[in-house]
């Protein structure tokens, strides 16, 4: 073979190398591509299977929770801490799902302030009719609360801007209260809106309110904001003395001490005094109750109609909540109100 011959072979074997070598690093290149968009296809895919699964746990604890409160509906007409419904137990809940953890929780909306009814309704709303005046009541109750340490605002006057905000916000009117606040001065803020002038929808909207900050409504960390004490829900402006809480007790009346609301709520959890609970004026029975504090009958009752179901399904650090806030329509029928999943 002449050397011209050999030139051309060794050129050949050359460019067939580098061809295979080519070759294999696209093939390298395409498998690796195949393999990313396969793991993250499959990733995509254990993710909505986990998040369907922890969705259906919390929609199984939202039935759940329907159940608790029709089994309490058969037991007797009135509503408290003691109720199977208000002492859920944890560990049976974790055992309920082999794929995910049920975190189940039922909040009494009826033990909150109805934040609708610092303005009497009118008389074309369904369901007035021979209702408490208890509007006056009601706002003397969300002042207390306002002005209590547990808020800290920085000027006493700040509680009445709020309560007066809150009046205007929800009344038929354009007429502003002495610190609130209507339409004008909404329509003159850097992002302009009206003014409600109608009861309140949902809780987040009191951030529209003039004086409501999100740490004051939603608070921060452990520590309680105003919303944990309100609810838009409700028509006779009563609050469940068996469920309320103990802020809202004291803020009932400003003579109830720290001492003597903590054994107001320890009377309640004992099973002892189960059967006292059906009546409001259980309270007078506590432990050296003072005969002169006396609480607005007017405000309270033992039978509570809104409750707020809220279920979570969890697997690590996934979850899915789903919450559900229930009506009692009558002795016998719970109704779904409204539901969210997030």
């Amino acid at each position: 073979m002449t050397g011209k011959n050999r030139s051309i072979l060794r050129d050949q074997q050359g460019m067939a190398l580098l061809i295979t070598v080519m070759t294999v690093s696209l093939l390298v290149a395409v498998t690796i591509m195949f393999h990313r968009k396969s793991w993250q296809s499959y990733l995509v895919a254990d993710s909505y299977k986990t998040h369907t699964q922890l969705k259906a746990i919390g929609d199984s604890g939202v039935n759940l929770g329907l159940a608790l409160l029709g089994q309490d509906l058969k037991k007797n007409r009135y509503d408290s801490l003691l109720d199977s419904w208000a002492v859920i137990d944890e560990e049976e809940l974790g055992s309920l799902f082999s794929n995910g953890q049920l975190e189940l929780e039922i909040v009494d909306l009826s033990g909150r302030l109805q934040i609708n009814r610092l303005v009497q309704p009118a008389a074309k709303d369904p369901g007035s009719a021979g209702e408490n005046n208890t509007q006056e009541d009601i706002r003397t109750v969300l002042l207390q609360l306002l002005l209590s340490p547990s808020f800290a605002l920085e000027e006493e006057n700040e509680a009445y801007t709020i309560v007066d905000s809150l009046v205007d916000w929800i009344d038929e009117d354009e007429r502003e209260s002495d610190n609130g606040a209507e339409s004008g001065y909404y329509l003159a803020l850097e992002k302009p809106y009206e003014c409600r002038n109608g009861p309140v929808q949902y809780i987040g909207e009191l951030l529209l309110v003039k004086g409501i900050s999100p740490e004051l409504l939603f608070g921060k960390g452990e520590k309680k904001g105003l919303a944990d004490y309100l609810t838009v829900y409700g028509k006779d402006g009563k609050i469940n003395i068996n469920t309320v809480d103990s802020l809202l007790v004291k803020s009932l009346n400003p003579q109830i001490s720290d001492e003597l609301a903590e054994k107001f709520h320890n009377f309640r959890i004992d099973e002892d005094n189960e059967e006292l609970l059906a009546a409001p004026g259980w309270y007078a029975k506590v432990d050296s109750w003072p005969g002169d504090i006396v609480l607005n009958e007017k405000l309270l009752t033992t039978q509570s109609t809104f409750f707020l179901i809220r279920s979570t399904g969890k697997s690590d650090s996934l979850f899915r909540r789903v919450t559900a806030v229930v009506s009692r329509v009558d002795e016998k029928t719970l109704k779904v109100i409204s539901r969210k999943v997030e």
